[in-house]
């Protein structure tokens, strides 16, 4: 693996937290695995927990950029849903697919609700998504697309909400329905806001 040293321990650490778990996966493991030394790793990274933060952090961009492509190549919620259709069958039944759920929603359900410093992070995250999705949803709003008096906040949470809900099940169950019954309700709600 090529990067500097911070760089392969992040994106060893991602992967491995991702695939093990943050409790699983050991420092000495990191180490091995990316190529550093000891002193190396804890000059980046003083510990397992202030690594877990960069881990968060860089999840988080991943999604962001995921989110912001899907959002940019759909004019309008139509093509919204089709591109997160598209999407998330490649993230689902690509063996080269890094995630295979929201590493987010993952990430976070290792560790008790509200631990600090984690909790903040994901709360970080999650309103960065908020505020985008809300932000191309006043677009579409703009262009006569959806209705002008709704609440664009609201229904950028509602569509995250059907999203991480749907993800997390299909996990569980490994039932396409779930994905299915996402892009449905997903449509449903846009379709009702959807300008008369």
């Amino acid at each position: 693996m090529k990067g500097s040293p911070r760089h392969r321990i992040l994106e060893i650490a991602k992967k491995r937290f991702y695939q093990q778990g943050y409790y699983h996966t050991g420092i000495n493991q990191l180490i091995r695995e990316s190529g550093t030394a000891k002193a190396s790793f804890y000059d980046h990274f003083p510990s397992k927990r202030d690594l877990g933060i960069r881990v968060i952090q860089a999840y988080g961009a991943d999604v962001l950029v995921w989110f912001r492509q899907i959002l940019r190549e759909s004019p309008t919620p139509d093509d919204f849903i089709a591109e997160l259709s598209q999407a998330v069958t490649i993230q689902m039944h690509e063996d080269a697919s890094y995630y295979q759920g929201c590493p987010i929603a993952i990430f976070s359900c290792q560790f008790p609700v509200g631990e600090q410093p984690f909790s903040d992070e994901f709360k970080s995250i999650v309103f960065r998504w908020e505020t985008m999705f809300a932000m191309y949803i006043g677009r579409w709003q703009e262009k006569g697309l959806l209705d002008e008096t709704a609440n664009a906040m609201e229904l950028a949470r509602d569509l995250i909400n059907i999203y991480e809900g749907a993800l997390i099940n299909w996990r569980i169950s490994l039932n396409e329905i779930y994905v299915n019954r996402m892009l449905a309700q997903m449509k449903q709600i846009l379709d009702l806001k959807a300008k008369k």
